[in-house]
């Protein structure tokens, strides 16, 4: 069962930080997950939420900010005051650093409607780096999907269950030739297991941090989790 650092060492350090990345990569996590937005300008910004205040205690939402205007800001004092001054990533950062066997899983949080021409700047990215075979993409917003699908038939996808019915995921995943359905702990059951495995596709699951929870979903033969404490590799 694979292990995936869920936006990094995410219980150690600030998520979806170059702190957190390269706490998971000295953990020897063997894949590590972020989320994905874009500035006005079209940079790819590593975070999870739509706006910064949260994280950088700033209400701008991302998509209405230059990269100048929030590359500066402080996305690590909020986790512990250790953490101060540490900088919001972009994607590209996060490619730099990371070594050629580690596998990456890239959420795009949303599509084209919000953030025009994020997926075939993604899928470029990807392919620039020379990192289709390792990289998995995945985002609740099932449109960037297609989007994604289109632009490069080899693509690795991953399906965002959310409120989605499995009816309808496994149809869609079908025309994506999706390869993992993504999935909550609440909404992982042993029939949904085998009727994704039965198709061929992989689980993953989210977002699992105790020795407890990875065994059962062990025993129910998921193929990955993603989890903020990179050691549950080795916890027993």
């Amino acid at each position: 069962m694979l292990v995936i650092a869920h936006r990094g060492a995410s219980g150690h350090a600030p998520e979806n930080t170059m702190a957190s990345f390269l706490q998971a990569l000295a953990m020897g996590a063997p894949a590590i997950e972020l989320d994905v937005h874009q500035t006005l300008d079209h940079e790819l910004v590593v975070a999870h939420d739509d706006d910064l205040k949260r994280c950088g205690r700033d209400r701008r939402r991302i998509k209405n900010a230059h990269w100048s205007d929030i590359s500066g800001l402080d996305v690590g004092a909020w986790f512990d005051k250790s953490f101060t001054g540490e900088r919001l990533p972009r994607l590209e950062d996060v490619f730099d650093i990371l070594p050629p066997a580690v596998q990456l899983h890239i959420e795009i949080k949303r599509g084209s409607a919000v953030y025009p021409g994020i997926e075939e700047r993604v899928v470029d990215m990807i392919h620039k780096r020379g990192a289709l075979a390792r990289t998995l993409v995945s985002s609740f917003d099932h449109s960037a999907l297609y989007s994604i699908r289109s632009l490069d038939e080899k693509m690795r996808i991953g399906y965002l269950l959310g409120l989605t019915t499995l009816k309808t995921a496994l149809r869609e995943m079908k025309e994506l030739d999706a390869e993992s359905l993504n999935l909550s702990v609440r909404q992982t059951l042993a029939r949904t297991v085998k009727a994704v495995h039965d198709r061929g596709c992989k689980i993953f699951v989210y977002t699992v941090n105790t020795p407890v929870e990875r065994d059962r979903l062990n025993k129910l033969g998921v193929d990955g989790i993603f989890c903020n404490y990179p050691e549950l590799n080795i916890w027993r």
